[in-house]
C-alpha cells in the first residue's frame, strides 16, 4: 500500500480487480489528477485498483472509499455530454417520452424514495422539488404525479434537451442556474450523482443553503459500507467493478458525519436492494424496436388490475416457498438517506 501521489509505475503493482462491467471508461494517463478525500481532505494510502486501472483509498475519517486519481474535470465534463449516446444508449423520442409518461403514475406509488419522502415531508403537493442529475427525467414525472413542482438539473445536453421537448420538464444544466429561477426550495433529491463528482462538498453545500427551513435533501448513492474497510473486504465487493464512472462510495457513516457538518438531521437512513447486473458485461445498444414494443405490451399488462393481482400471487407463493429465507429484495447495495435542514448555522465542509 502507498500514498496517492505514486507513480503510475508504483502504482501497477496494487492488486487489480477483474471487469465485469462491459463499459470502462479509458482515460489517458496525462488526463488524470491526484486528489485526496473529496470530503476532509485527508490523504490515504490507495489499495486497489478497478478494471480501468484506477487506484482506490479508504479514508479512515470519512470511511468513505474514493478513487485517488481521477480525470480532469473539463474531461469528466465532456465524458458526461455523450454519456447517453456512447455509455448508456437510449431511444430519445417521443414514443419513449410517452411510454415514460405512462408509468410515472405507477412509479409515484410504488418508488420508495418518493414512498419515504412523502411520509417525512407530509404531502408533496405544491412542494418545490429539484432533482440534480435528473438523466431524461423519469424520476420528475414521478414526482410531477404526486403533483410537487418540479425542477431537472443535468449536465447531458441530449438528456436535458430530450426532457425539455418531449416530457415538457423544466431542466437546467446545473443547480445554480436552476436556483436562480426558483429561489428557495423545499426538497432536493440527488439520485447516483455524488458518486459522480470531482468535488461532491461543493454540491452538498450548494443544495443544503438552497433549502427552505424544513426542506430536505434526500441521497441515493451506491453503499460502500458494503465494501468494508479494509483490502479483503473489498476485493469482493461488486461496487468496485461495475459503473466505473463513480468517483466515491459512501457509507451510513459518511452520511452522518456529512449530516452534523452540514448541520442537517437525519429522518431517514437505509440500505436496500441489489446492482443491476443483467447483460452488464455485454455491450450497451439503444434498444430494439421490438424489444421496445414488447416492453411496452409488458408495462401495459402490468399497469391493469390483472398485473397487480398477478404481483399479489407471485409475491404470495414466493414468500410461501422460501419461508424460512431472508427476503431476496433486501439487499445493502443501496444507501438511501433523507437530511432535514434544523435551526442554526450551515457549516461549509
Amino acid at each position: 500500500m502507498m500514498d496517492p501521489s505514486t507513480t503510475l509505475a508504483e502504482q501497477a503493482v496494487l492488486p487489480k480487480l477483474p471487469p465485469l462491467d462491459y463499459r470502462i471508461p479509458r482515460w489517458a494517463p496525462e488526463d488524470l489528477e491526484s486528489r485526496s478525500c473529496p470530503f476532509c481532505g485527508s490523504q490515504s494510502r490507495v489499495v486497489l485498483r478497478r478494471p480501468d486501472d484506477l487506484p482506490v483509498a479508504y479514508c479512515n475519517v470519512c470511511s468513505v472509499w474514493y478513487v485517488a486519481s481521477i480525470p480532469a474535470r473539463e474531461k469528466l465534463e465532456h465524458f458526461y455530454q455523450d454519456y447517453y449516446d456512447a455509455f448508456r444508449p437510449a431511444r430519445l423520442d417521443a414514443r419513449t417520452a410517452k411510454f415514460m409518461m405512462r408509468a410515472a403514475g405507477v412509479n409515484a406509488r410504488t418508488d420508495l424514495r418518493i414512498i419515504r419522502l412523502a411520509a417525512i415531508v407530509g404531502s408533496l403537493r405544491a412542494k418545490r422539488v429539484v432533482d440534480v442529475g435528473c438523466g431524461l427525467g423519469g424520476f420528475l414525472l414521478s414526482m410531477q404525479a404526486t403533483s410537487a413542482e418540479v425542477f431537472g438539473v443535468e449536465i447531458s445536453k441530449e438528456a436535458r434537451e430530450f426532457a425539455r421537448r418531449y416530457l415538457g420538464l423544466l431542466v437546467y444544466e446545473d443547480l445554480s442556474q436552476c436556483l436562480v429561477q426558483t429561489g428557495p426550495v423545499d426538497v432536493i433529491v440527488l439520485n447516483d450523482v455524488v458518486e459522480h463528482l470531482d468535488a461532491p462538498a461543493e454540491l452538498l453545500v450548494t443544495a443544503v443553503k438552497a433549502l427552505r427551513p424544513g426542506g430536505v435533501l434526500a441521497i441515493w448513492t451506491p453503499n460502500g459500507g458494503a465494501a468494508g474497510t479494509d483490502l479483503v473486504c473489498a476485493r469482493e465487493w461488486v461496487g468496485f467493478r461495475v459503473d466505473l464512472e463513480h468517483l466515491q462510495y459512501l457509507s451510513t457513516r459518511t452520511m452522518l458525519l456529512l449530516a452534523g457538518v452540514l448541520g442537517l438531521t437525519v429522518e431517514h437512513l437505509e440500505t436496500t436492494g441489489f446492482p443491476g447486473l443483467a447483460g452488464i458485461d455485454q455491450k450497451p445498444r439503444a434498444p430494439s424496436w421490438l424489444r421496445t414494443r414488447l416492453q411496452e405490451a409488458r408495462a401495459a399488462v402490468s399497469w391493469t388490475p390483472l398485473g397487480s393481482a398477478a404481483r399479489v400471487l407471485r409475491r404470495t407463493f414466493t414468500d410461501m416457498s422460501r419461508s424460512d429465507t431472508p427476503e431476496r429484495t433486501m439487499g445493502t447495495y443501496h444507501l438511501f438517506a433523507i437530511l432535514k435542514t434544523a435551526a442554526g448555522t450551515t457549516r461549509t465542509l
